[in-house]
């Protein structure tokens, strides 16, 4: 009897929770370059996404972006430390209702678990970046790392669907293609933007992929330090990150399917692998047999060249030889040179005769067993490794020990310069550390901001800081006669967008100089010209060696010639710049009376930093 099919359908009814759980990261072991330190993750229940932003507004960009996926949050639970105004701004503005949990009881979070996984997640993204990847990037590669961490998410509202999917729609792998974070490319230089004699490409990293173009990506320049977007790239994992199966892999396989063979056990899917063992033996064969084989010198038993006197009854070599034999030799007069090589070869194979062992008596037998060959083998085995021409290919030749000193010599010119590097070094050390500042309590060096906070060294060094800034600004309370106006103090608005990418930063050095009698604590306030991105010409052309060779050389022949040399002081301090340069100072950085003077706090921003104006040249500019 045949069963009815039927289709039975099931179905679930799920109570939006519409709750969301928030906390923040441990701290980062890198500060980014946007000044990140900490990640917020927050956790949309609904969905089941985790999404994460870096620490400077980080939870209004995280509502934002759940409203821009129609999520609206009635609920919101997070860890019980948070700030007052941090609630006013959740119960206020956003109007959520909040839950605090339990002191000490991190599990009843959400969040916990959620940290949790991204961070087993980021892991493994950051450990497959290049060996030379900057990390202070890392806050780049979170917005590819949340996609492809809810991509693998399953959504708690509609489980046949990824928690990306519930956010923000299928993804669409052709718009936005998803490439190894972190790895090494080439990016195509257009031709609008390079040089006639430029490169197509340059350097960079690979950021994220950009969800606002097709198939478009953001790249990390290595020489602009800049980002750029581009879709013409070259990546540079393809050529080291596919697996491929070696010789010897194929190798420990087939001899497993010949041990399952014998045992009985192997299926028919090896005997492709068989196939393979046999093509890689055959191969190895023919290389083998196609090899030349190495000329060795022929080293022949060394016996005296004596006249052909014997008759068939006489073995060709005696079993004996003696050195009488030498008598045999022909008296026609040799030539001088002659004879002296002649005499040479006779002291040669006088001494190679002595080490000859005793005869051994053998039974008759043909001539041709009795060589000397066939005697030392009746007493010694095995003779290959006895042989003279074993012997003497074991010694060094005279091209392997010529290569041997070569190395010794370059390793020998290395290690000096190495040893010459760590002296100048050490006395760079030396020279920073005799005019750096030292504490006479306690024995330790004082770096600007120690000096700053120190109650027995603070006023002296306010006012070294003070005239320092007033050297370079216009002056301080009248104590600086020509100030040079080579900073301005401005708002950070007042800064180009353009150039709000390549402001730096600035760095103080301290040392007394006690020849210095107006002012012996001196104060350098130095600009930071590794954060520099300067297009133009940096370097000052300087005469070539020839040029100062013919001249030296010119003086020196000269009769009566008289030679005089001139230091330019301060070459490039002052010069004016072809546009100026822009710094970030923190505020608790500068002396009070240098804030009071410039009235700096209205000009400070709500980091505490105040911004600078470089028009002319300045310690510290590449």
């Amino acid at each position: 009897m045949r069963g009815k099919k039927i289709q039975d359908i099931y179905t679930k009814v799920y109570d939006a929770r519409e709750t969301i759980f928030s906390d923040q990261t441990g701290k980062f072991p890198t500060q980014s370059q946007q000044g990140n330190k900490y990640i917020m993750v927050m956790v949309e229940i609904d969905s089941n996404a985790i999404i994460v932003e870096p620490m400077i507004r980080a939870y209004d960009a995280l509502v934002l972006r759940l409203k821009r996926a129609s999520i609206v949050p009635k609920k919101h639970v997070l860890d019980n430390e948070v700030s007052e105004a941090m609630k006013d701004h959740i119960r206020d503005d956003l109007k959520f209702t909040m839950e605090l949990v339990p002191p000490g009881c991190h599990r009843r979070n959400a969040a916990e678990v959620a940290i949790r996984n991204f961070k087993s997640h980021f892991l493994g993204v950051l450990s497959g970046t290049a060996d030379n990847f900057p990390p202070s990037l890392w806050d780049r590669l979170l917005p590819q790392t949340e996609v492809t961490l809810n991509l693998l998410r399953q959504s708690n509202a509609t489980p046949t669907v990824s928690a990306y999917a519930h956010l923000s729609g299928p993804f669409d792998y052709n718009k936005m293609p998803l490439a190894p974070m972190g790895c090494e490319a080439q990016i195509h230089e257009k031709t609008d933007k390079r040089g006639t004699w430029a490169y197509h490409s340059l350097d960079g990293w690979y950021l994220n992929t950009s969800p606002e173009h097709y198939r478009v990506h953001n790249w990390h320049i290595k020489s602009t330090r800049a980002e750029r977007l581009t879709d013409t790239i070259q990546f540079k994992h393809k050529h080291i990150t596919n697996p491929t199966l070696s010789h010897s892999d194929k190798l420990m396989n087939a001899l497993a399917n010949c041990k399952a063979i014998l045992m009985g056990t192997l299926d028919s899917k090896s005997n492709q692998d068989l196939e393979e063992l046999k093509s890689i033996v055959e191969q190895v064969e023919n290389k083998i047999q196609h090899q030349p084989v190495p000329r060795v010198d022929n080293v022949v038993p060394t016996l005296p060249r004596v006249e052909s006197t014997h008759t068939t009854s006489i073995p060709r070599v005696p079993t004996r030889p003696t050195v009488t034999q030498a008598s045999n030799l022909p008296t026609n007069p040799i030539p001088q040179l002659a004879r002296r090589s002649a005499q040479h070869r006779t002291a040669v194979r006088r001494r190679r005769l002595q080490d000859i062992p005793p005869p051994v008596h053998l039974p008759t037998q043909p001539p041709a067993l009795s060589t000397r060959s066939r005697v030392t083998a009746a007493q010694q085995a095995p003779p290959a490794s006895r042989t003279r021409t074993k012997s003497r290919l074991m010694q060094p030749t005279s091209s392997s020990r010529s290569k041997q000193r070569q190395a010794n010599a370059i390793n020998e010119v290395h290690s000096k310069k190495a040893n010459v590097r760590r002296a100048v070094q050490k006395l760079e050390t030396q020279i920073a550390q005799a005019m750096a500042v030292l504490d006479e309590d306690t024995g330790n060096l004082l770096n600007y901001r120690q000096l700053l906070r120190h109650p027995k060294y603070r006023d002296q060094w306010k006012v070294s800081s003070a005239n320092e800034f007033g050297r370079l600004a216009n002056g301080e309370g009248g104590r600086i006669k020509k100030p040079t106006n080579t900073i301005r103090f401005i708002r950070e608005q007042d800064i180009p967008k353009d150039r709000r990418k390549d402001i730096t930063y600035g760095s103080f050095t301290c040392s007394v100089r006690p020849e210095k009698i107006d002012e012996p604590n001196r104060t350098r306030f130095t600009a930071g010209g590794d954060k520099i991105n300067y297009p133009g010409e940096v370097a000052t052309p300087t005469a070539e060696m020839l040029v100062a060779k013919l001249l030296f050389n010119s003086v020196v022949s000269t009769p009566g010639a008289k030679f005089m040399t001139m230091d330019i002081s301060n070459f490039y301090l002052m010069t004016p710049l072809l546009r100026p340069e822009y710094l970030r100072i923190k505020m608790a950085d500068l002396p009070e009376e240098i804030i009071k003077e410039y009235w700096l706090r209205k000009l400070v921003n709500t980091k505490g930093f105040v911004f600078v104006e470089v028009t002319k040249g300045m310690y510290g500019l590449p």
